[in-house]
């Protein structure tokens, strides 16, 4: 799964690291992101979880909580 998420991240999103535990009904996501500031990293963090879940069928029912 960690595949997908650097399938569809940009330079610009400044992934760093990537890891993904999916256990029952809940799907883990850690991301290291080297932006300047907490909420430009909490802001690509979104966005990528989002553009992953947005192209790869197998995530659609995933949602952020």
């Amino acid at each position: 799964m960690t595949d997908a998420f650097w399938a569809h991240s940009r330079a610009d999103d400044l992934l760093g690291h990537v890891s993904v535990n999916a256990g029952g009904s809940v799907l883990g996501i850690a991301m290291y992101l080297s932006h300047p500031d907490w909420r430009g990293a909490r802001t690509a963090a979104v966005t990528v979880c989002n553009r992953v879940f947005e192209h790869c069928p197998m995530l659609s029912p995933w949602t952020l909580d």
